[in-house]
């Protein structure tokens, strides 16, 4: 009850708001090799961020493989401009949170 509680206010926030999130399924290593072009960082933000609300609903596989492509995404957003720099970086390191205890809830529950 206490996680559904913290998810609950987590989406409450704000996080129900962002878009993108596409469970296709690739292997981390595919991620991985697939960084995306500096042009097309926004569509890639977009997918990875958007339905966090439906975050639970995801394997564990999915979970990880949606960490690795905000991780792949974070250097990018660094060579924004300044403004633009914070409001993209805070967001996904909000979306990768929200990933990562989502996952984490998950393997704990396993046990």
């Amino acid at each position: 009850m206490f996680k559904r509680t913290i998810v609950t206010a987590l989406l409450i926030t704000g996080l129900a708001g962002l878009s993108g999130i596409c469970a296709s399924g690739q292997s981390t290593s595919a991620v991985l090799q697939a960084t995306p072009a500096p042009q097309t960082w926004q569509s890639e933000f977009d997918e990875v961020c958007s339905k966090t609300q439906d975050a639970m609903t995801f394997s564990e596989e999915e979970l990880a493989a949606l960490i690795v492509r905000c991780d792949v995404l974070l250097p990018q957003l660094e060579k924004l401009d300044e403004t633009r720099r914070k409001v993209y970086t805070a967001r996904l390191r909000m979306c990768r949170g929200l990933y990562a205890y989502v996952l984490e809830s998950k393997k704990n529950a396993k046990k």
